[in-house]
């Protein structure tokens, strides 16, 4: 690639890209609680999607914990899920176990 002289007042601008994109990706390696603003940059979805995401798949206290009203996930549990270590079976069957657990203390009525 060839770069005119006229460009070379470009350099500077493109250095500063180059810096920011460096410590924003060293921000992410680093990081291991994301919010769900920064899981969204993260994994390139929207804000929205991850909320859906959260409600439809993922666990609290696997994937994310709830820290007074604030939900911070872990990037890790995130990692696996995304790569498919945890299966759609486990998911399920998390998920049913918790069903049951919560069904069957809802069905069972106080003794006076």
């Amino acid at each position: 690639m060839e770069l005119g002289l006229e460009h070379l007042n470009l350099l500077p601008k493109m250095f500063q890209l180059v810096e920011t994109m460096h410590e924003e990706l060293k921000t992410m390696q680093a990081k291991r609680w994301l919010n769900v603003k920064e899981l969204a940059e993260y994994l390139g979805y929207s804000k929205d999607r991850i909320y859906k995401i959260k409600d439809e798949y993922l666990l609290e206290g696997i994937h994310f914990h709830n820290k007074t009203g604030k939900i911070l996930f872990d990037r890790v549990a995130i990692d696996s899920w995304v790569v498919g270590k945890e299966t759609d079976e486990t998911h399920k069957s998390r998920r049913q176990i918790v069903d049951h657990v919560l069904s069957s203390i809802s069905s069972v009525s106080p003794k006076s």
